[in-house]
């Protein structure tokens, strides 16, 4: 039989029901790898028409040096600086980095097995919440996954991020120090893992205070989306009972706090204080500039993207769970 110049290593995995990283063990005799696997592995080189003499073909394979990395939405401008990080590391050891955005967060995880398979990549680096963890498991076994600023209760699957709840209540904490007792939270949908963890550190700072919070005060935008986030403040301030801060899970969020409460007739922060969340340039470039939670985005992208690579040159590396630090940035807002 004629070999074919498509065969690769993604294809000789799926063929013999095994990963990525056992067929290339196995093709680099590194590592160990049961008799029987080797044997599978074996009979799908086989059925392709290839022998262990043809085995540069397979060591050739380019799709080795290149991972796939998935966003939940490219216009937010948190991901930048995770986007620059992940390139450093990834160019440092040699690798091609492909960006995607999700079309449909239920049916993410099919969308990237194709484009996995169709395309050979390395790996995969997700940028962005995953509600089956399940499949996300079941992917795990054929491909390397690491988790980038959100993470799952899947324990196999690395991840490297930020404690939020902690990081909420930084927050919270920060403002009631300031004398703000009626805070409001602007927070995305709770089908976000940093949402829900967010949101849970506001509502225990707030316990812990002996307050309680005010439930038309607690607000879920569908998307980190600056003049939708205008628009339903702007609403809020319009009844008589309003809050004297808002707690924003954003710094777009944030940002357009600031613009709803000005277009109120309001002052910040003499009359509503605002606190975002990300740190990124447009909290130091709206006025009053923005109070709010910094993340380490370059090191959170740089050191998820090292995971992934280490995953992918030795499939037995550790699983890891790392929570970087944040700080508290005071600004003019507050």
């Amino acid at each position: 039989m004629a070999i074919s110049k498509t065969v690769s290593i993604a294809k000789i995995a799926k063929q013999a029901n095994v990963s990525i990283a056992t067929v290339s063990r196995i093709i680099n005799k590194s590592g160990r790898v049961k008799p029987e696997t080797v044997q599978k592995v074996m009979q799908a080189i086989s059925d392709f028409g290839l022998t262990p003499k043809d085995f540069h073909i397979l060591e050739n394979d380019s799709s080795r040096n290149a991972i796939l990395v998935c966003f939940p939405d490219f216009r937010n401008p948190f991901y930048a600086d995770i986007i620059d990080g992940i390139q450093k590391a990834a160019a440092s050891r040699g690798f091609r980095t492909f960006y995607y955005e999700a079309s449909d967060y239920k049916n993410a995880l099919n969308e990237y097995e194709i484009i996995m398979e169709q395309n050979n990549f390395a790996g995969l680096l997700l940028a962005h919440n995953i509600p089956d963890e399940e499949k996300l498991s079941r992917l795990r076994l054929k491909y390397p996954v690491v988790m980038c600023s959100e993470h799952c209760n899947a324990p196999e699957i690395s991840f490297v991020s930020i404690d939020d709840i902690y990081s909420s209540q930084i927050a919270i904490n920060y403002l009631l120090s300031t004398g703000r007792t009626r805070i409001a939270l602007i927070n995305s949908m709770l089908t976000n893992a940093y949402a829900r963890f967010r949101e849970k550190g506001f509502l225990e700072a707030l316990s812990k205070a002996g307050l309680i919070p005010n439930n038309d005060w607690i607000i879920h935008i569908s998307n980190i989306d600056f003049d939708i986030t205008v628009s339903v403040i702007s609403a809020l301030l319009k009844e008589q009972d309003r809050p004297d801060a808002f707690y924003c899970v954003s710094d777009v969020c944030g940002a357009a706090a600031i613009k709803a409460i000005q277009n109120s007739n309001l002052r910040v922060p003499e009359d509503i204080a605002v606190i975002g969340f990300d740190n990124i340039d447009l909290a130091k470039m709206v006025v009053p500039s923005l109070t709010t939670i910094s993340q380490p985005k370059m090191q959170m992208g740089h050191q998820s993207c090292e995971l992934l690579l280490n995953l992918i040159e030795n499939p037995s590396s550790p699983t890891q769970h790392i929570l970087l630090n944040t700080e508290l940035i005071v600004r003019d807002s507050t």
